[in-house]
């Protein structure tokens, strides 16, 4: 299934301000049935997958014509998929509006933007499927503990009832992709335990994601 284009006109660079309080919203919202199904585990995430894309940077040739859109695929099942669909419906990303396509196949994940494995997908392949994938364009997203080490570019990773995210620091420069220093400033390191999660990736030792960040000023990719 595919979500619709909103009607509503909005500028990039409001949409980009907006994405950054946002994001900066979800990284301090437990889930949990306190706080009601508005802010169940994967509606949050679908938070996280929206400001991805707001704070990466695909190349042209990514994309079939001006007006074409993000394609979000979102590989498994078990009825999760439908809870992060229903939160994007409408979405828009910039001038481009937000397609989500559902499957429990790997073929043609070429032609997505974002591809996000559910933790249900179980395939002795994904090593393989992510290898496939490396050379292309596309972000790969997981919440299983070694996606990172798999290949996987992000990875969500959970502290009780915070929800957080990992950046593999080979995925910085990967097929003329361009990651918001911002972006992995926000991120915890893929060697923190989850005693760590806490901490900024800063407080860490001189890795390959803290070295960039020093030398990078902050729009420097021309996004946030």
């Amino acid at each position: 299934m595919t979500t619709g284009i909103s009607e509503r006109q909005t500028s990039p660079g409001s949409t980009r301000l907006f994405a950054v309080f946002a994001f900066l919203c979800l990284l301090c919202l437990p889930f949990g049935k306190a706080y009601g199904a508005d802010y169940e585990e994967y509606e949050l995430k679908a938070g996280f997958l929206y400001n991805f894309f707001n704070f990466i940077k695909w190349p042209d040739r990514s994309f079939d014509a001006p007006n074409s859109p993000f394609i979000l695929v979102i590989v498994g099942g078990g009825g999760k998929e439908r809870a992060i669909e229903h939160a994007l419906q409408n979405s828009v990303i910039g001038a481009r509006s937000l397609k989500v396509i559902m499957t429990n196949s790997v073929e043609d994940l070429g032609k997505a933007h974002m591809v996000f494995f559910l933790e249900s997908y179980k395939n002795a392949d994904l090593p393989r499927v992510l290898a496939q994938l490396k050379g292309k364009p596309v972000i790969t997203v997981g919440e299983e503990k070694n996606f990172i080490t798999l290949g996987g570019d992000i990875n969500f990773v959970q502290k009780g009832a915070k929800i957080k995210f990992q950046i593999n620091p080979g995925s910085t420069e990967k097929a003329d992709l361009k990651i918001s220093s911002r972006l992995l400033m926000l991120a915890v390191a893929p060697e923190q335990s989850a005693m760590e999660y806490d901490k900024p990736i800063r407080a860490n030792g001189p890795n390959a994601i803290t070295s960039r960040l020093r030398q990078e000023t902050p729009g420097e990719h021309g996004i946030l």
